[in-house]
């Protein structure tokens, strides 16, 4: 059947003009297979020498397909993404169709390409011992896990994944009264939607675990959470926390990736090498705890399966072009109290609008972060800064005549050109552009020529906003 729709598919010319590269993901091995777009003989003859490549694997093998023009395949590691090369029509919608649960036989199955498992049969598989190598059975799942996450779906959710309401409800009560507090206090903000529309709690981790270290320990002591943790990130992650509350006639996100990369502006992503564009999906775990059941009408989140593997999504998905295209092919899922989503960092995916007359969509979004997001020593980057401050600005005026630029390998080594990690309370980012960084303050410093205590004065301010109280 495969190879008589490729036949069919080629014949009708659906495919996109010039050469282009079918890849095909088995179980266990990926193929890649060019088609040149000159002679209809000569795609024949590829598909003859693709089927007999493919004959060796075991029938119903499960089977992932995307069909890209050659100029859309990765550039070769250290080359830099431009927006203009990013083409919508480069997302065929041959993968939508291929999740199997065949592919995940520990999976309850999939729902919309939503791979789906049973909480309490995660629970069963999960031993004393699970974070030790020799507990097959967890080496099993968190390898069925990894393969969702990164050449699958790129989501998964668990159902029931936390079974303890009782500690979800006061869990739930504690968020609620630090949301009521916040407003009062003029703190509250979020960074997606309109003032009103949504109840943010920045540092929810935090706040809760100071509010009531026993309900927290209490809430996390989750070993469901910790196993999907793990399987992305190996041991020692680190996780934060935000939870957002969002109201009846709350508007739905315009589709979006997440931190690192989502956290920047176009122009900042494309400085970055091609290769750090897939790697720094390894980083972090983006998930989702449902602190109430959410049917379609509160919104929950809607996803573009697969999305993570097409390799300029940091850079497609602020396309209005693309926009449209999202909102015709997203997958969305109802939730319920307790269940769990974890998904790819660089899947594209958007909040739902909440169009219930009456229920309020509260959930507690975690990133889980890779124990190697930091570096070996600690340093004093502000202490750095107001030290170097003078003798960066007299080479800006030496060697620049006033233009920063000059002094750029300097200032690339002394201040922290990441916004992240911050207060999001007094530091919150705009949409999805982050806010200053240190290195950004001096740059801006040494534009304006302000003097030595005025620059203190400035790191004074900017260290301030990172504290986390």
């Amino acid at each position: 059947f495969f190879f008589n729709f490729l036949s069919k598919f080629l014949s009708d010319r659906i495919a996109p003009p010039g050469n282009f590269t079918l890849f095909v993901s088995l179980a266990t091995t990926r193929h890649h297979f060019k088609f040149p777009s000159s002679s209809s003989d000569n795609q024949k003859l590829s598909v003859i020498m693709m089927r007999r490549a493919l004959m060796g694997t075991a029938r119903k093998v499960p089977m992932s397909l995307r069909l890209m023009s050659t100029s859309e395949r990765l550039p070769r590691h250290g080359l830099k993404l431009q927006p203009s090369q990013s083409r919508v029509s480069a997302f065929f919608p041959l993968d939508s169709d291929n999740t199997f649960a065949t592919d995940y036989p520990l999976s309850e199955g999939n729902l919309s390409n939503i791979v789906l498992y049973d909480g309490s049969k995660i629970r069963s598989i999960l031993s004393t011992n699970e974070q030790k190598s020799t507990n097959e059975a967890y080496n099993e799942l968190a390898s069925e896990w990894t393969r969702v996450l990164d050449s699958g779906p790129g989501v998964f959710v668990i159902k029931d994944a936390f079974d303890d309401h009782e500690a979800l409800d006061d869990v739930s009560e504690a968020f609620e009264a630090i949301i009521r507090q916040e407003e009062e206090e003029g703190e509250a903000g979020d960074h997606f939607s309109a003032s009103g529309n949504n109840s943010r709690i920045w540092n929810a981790q935090e706040k809760l675990c100071v509010r009531d270290p026993g309900l927290f320990v209490r809430y996390f002591n989750n070993r469901v959470f910790t196993a999907a943790c793990r399987s992305w990130l190996g041991p020692d992650f680190q996780v934060t926390s935000q939870v957002n509350s969002s109201h009846p006639g709350s508007s739905a996100q315009d589709p979006h990736c997440d931190y690192h990369l989502g956290f920047r502006t176009n122009e900042q992503v494309t400085e970055y090498p091609s290769h750090v564009h897939k790697m720094s999906q390894y980083l972090t775990l983006q998930g989702a705890i449902a602190h109430v059941d959410m049917p379609l009408e509160t919104g929950p989140t809607t996803f573009l399966p697969y999305s993570q593997n097409f390799e300029r999504n940091y850079l497609t998905w602020r396309d209005p072009k693309f926009v449209e295209y999202y909102r015709q092919r997203n997958c969305q899922l109802p939730l319920s109290k307790g269940d769990a989503v974890f998904f790819n960092p660089g899947l594209i995916h958007a909040a739902g609008d909440n169009i219930s007359p009456n229920t309020d969509r509260l959930a507690n979004l975690v990133q889980v972060s890779s124990a190697f997001g930091q570096p070996m020593e600690v340093l004093d980057r502000y202490r750095m800064s107001v030290a170097a401050y003078p003798h960066l600005l007299r080479l800006t005026n030496e060697l620049g005549r006033g233009d920063p630029s000059a002094v750029l390998p300097a200032l690339e080594c002394t201040a922290l050109g990441n916004a992240f990690p911050t207060n999001l309370d007094r530091d919150t980012p705009q949409g999805s552009a982050p806010p200053p960084s240190m290195k950004d303050k001096v740059w801006e410093a040494l534009m304006m020529q302000i003097s030595e205590e005025e620059f203190k004065e400035w790191m004074k301010e900017h260290g301030w906003l990172r504290e986390s109280h």
